[in-house]
């Protein structure tokens, strides 16, 4: 059964291309977007959600918006009379009817720019958005002397606040060679954060044409440096609060640090409140075989028979095939290297992963979690109690670029999370 349905998803993968072909050449729409409407019930073989014709950033917009898109696509077949468009409406509305709707409880957080409901990404645009009550949230660019690249900071205009601000050191993803330390799917949780009073830093890496595996690690652990030496001093921030969290390829970077700071290979020591992690890139090798696997060798793209494209992927464009590079590069073999003591040391995570991620699957989120606590005291019975998998239903790589519940809970989740770790580590502590 798993082999039918696994066919029938490339079988639907083979067919987009078609489609792709009639909307470019022959400007007829229908039968590619029949394909995504489709899509919409399977996820995509991982990696390929990443690359045509079936992408998860254009999928996930059918997704969210499927009543809509069944609406249109209905009226459209009978303007056309067309049993495409009709194919199209009908699977459109058993998706709109099959996906749950979760609550939404946005008023708690400030308001959004209008701009950026349309796509976060649209945050790059702004200086200051809106906090509580009429307060406002700066959003500062900095270069600091002896980093490579520069860092954003945001947080809560105004005078200095009685007690030193918590800090949240975010690591920004795409692919390893792009996005941008403002183009985050979770600024609203960075908004909404700076707007309660943290200290939101979110660090820049070099990563255009020339920039060689690790230079990207190293400029997160400069801008972590920077951080603690004079950074957190200087915007009134508590370094005894720290939380660390990366999106994609910035869970991988933020994973890598994590290992260092637990077998204190860091130039100074760094203790984590706490992890956020979302779809993290934590298995690029693929160990646990979850990625297509590539039918073929071909010596001068570096592909190797039945390598994973993922792994492919990886070494040949981050790593620029120096192969030699992968022990500093797979957080997934760096956890399970790490010793007892070391892994009782690894901060609280909260990993956010939608189970139809077609770029990173959700296995690799798994698997870690799960080595995690098979490392830590509590005898390895699924997570670490300490732990959590939130596992989005139907979500996609970067599920949250669409303004709709699915972002809006996992916003929700990630913030009652991060509140609740904190709020029990200080009444253990005795603080107020």
């Amino acid at each position: 059964m798993a082999d039918v349905a696994a066919g029938g998803r490339w079988a639907l993968w083979l067919a987009s291309w078609w489609g792709l072909k009639g909307l470019l050449w022959e400007f007829d729409p229908s039968i590619y977007v029949l394909c995504l409407s489709l899509a919409t019930h399977v996820r995509v073989p991982p990696p390929f959600g990443q690359v045509p014709p079936l992408l998860d950033v254009f999928i996930v917009y059918f997704q969210c918006f499927s009543p809509f898109c069944s609406l249109l696509f209905g009226t459209l077949a009978l303007c056309y009379r067309s049993p495409t468009w009709l194919l199209s409406s009908a699977s459109c509305a058993w998706a709109a009817f099959g996906r749950p709707c979760w609550p939404r409880r946005g008023a708690q957080r400030p308001a959004r720019p209008w701009l950026t409901m349309l796509h976060p990404y649209f945050y790059w645009f702004y200086r200051r958005v809106p906090g509580y009550g009429g307060g406002e949230v700066h959003i500062e660019r900095l270069w600091p002397s002896g980093l490579e690249a520069p860092i954003d900071v945001w947080y809560e205009a105004g005078a200095a606040p009685p007690r030193p601000r918590p800090i949240l050191l975010n690591v920004h993803g795409g692919a390893w060679r792009g996005g941008e330390a403002r183009i985050s799917p979770q600024a609203p949780i960075w908004q909404t954060l700076a707007a309660q009073g943290f200290l939101i830093v979110s660090c820049e890496y070099r990563r255009r044409r020339g920039a060689q595996w690790p230079v990207q690690l190293n400029d997160c652990r400069a801008a972590l440096m920077w951080l603690v030496r004079e950074g957190a001093a200087q915007f009134h921030g508590d370094l005894e609060d720290l939380t660390i969290a990366g999106a994609s390829a910035g869970g991988h970077l933020v994973a890598l640090l994590l290992a260092e700071a637990v077998k204190k290979q860091l130039p100074l020591p760094v203790t984590f409140r706490a992890a956020l992690l979302f779809y993290p890139a934590l298995d690029p090798a693929d160990r646990c075989r979850s990625t297509v696997r590539l039918p073929f060798s071909c010596s001068l793209l570096g592909v190797r028979y039945q390598m994973s494209a993922l792994e492919w992927f990886f070494e040949f464009f981050v790593l620029k095939s120096q192969r030699h590079c992968w022990s500093s590069a797979e957080p997934l073999k760096q956890l399970q290297e790490l010793r007892k003591e070391q892994a009782a040391a690894w901060p609280p995570t909260l990993v956010v992963h939608g189970e139809r991620d077609g770029v990173v699957p959700v296995e690799h989120s798994r698997e870690f979690l799960k080595t995690l606590a098979e490392l830590s005291e509590e005898g390895g019975v699924g997570l670490r109690s300490c732990d959590q998998l939130l596992e989005i239903p139907g979500g996609r790589h970067t599920f949250e670029i669409v303004y709709c519940d699915l972002s809006d809970m996992s916003y929700d989740c990630t913030l009652a999370w991060l509140h609740q770790l904190r709020s029990v580590h200080k009444d253990g502590s005795g603080q107020g």
